[in-house]
């Protein structure tokens, strides 16, 4: 008897533990901070400190090569607004490392990071891109909405 009671004592635990969970995860990304909305990483400390994690992952990960997990992280924090990050993916695109090699989305990682280096970039790249490639990226740039994930 004396075990059932603390199997039925665990269950109720763990489920009180799961909606817990749940709970914080529906309020994990709530704007806290007034931010740039091309910038939603900045919204919040807790998806601040998200990116940030992701982001030292990938750095980790780097030396090792892992190149298709590197390149899902990236898009996560580079779609929040990280400019570092949206610069590495985009090199990642010129590379075609843990992504197919794509001048239009490199151009438009490297637009939206809105660095001097970014720019550099561009022009580096736009000298083997077509005035077609060139305003695919451009309108893709254009029609960026960040995310809050």
């Amino acid at each position: 008897m004396k075990n059932i009671f603390l199997l039925i004592i665990t269950f109720f635990t763990l489920n009180s533990l799961l909606f817990s969970a749940d709970k914080l995860n529906y309020i994990k990304y709530e704007i806290e901070h007034e931010h740039d909305p091309m910038r939603p990483y900045l919204s919040s400390d807790k998806l601040a400190l998200d990116t940030e994690l992701k982001y030292a992952k990938c750095i980790r990960l780097q030396m090792g090569g892992y190149w298709d997990e590197i390149a899902k992280l990236y898009l996560i924090i580079a779609n929040r607004g990280h400019p570092t990050a949206q610069l590495h993916l985009g090199k990642q695109y010129v590379h075609g490392n843990g992504v197919d090699e794509d001048y239009v989305e490199a151009y438009k990682w490297f637009s939206l990071s809105d660095t001097a280096i970014g720019k550099h970039f561009i022009k580096v790249i736009s000298e083997d891109m077509s005035s077609e490639e060139i305003k695919k990226a451009q309108n893709l740039v254009k029609n960026f909405k960040p995310v809050y994930k």
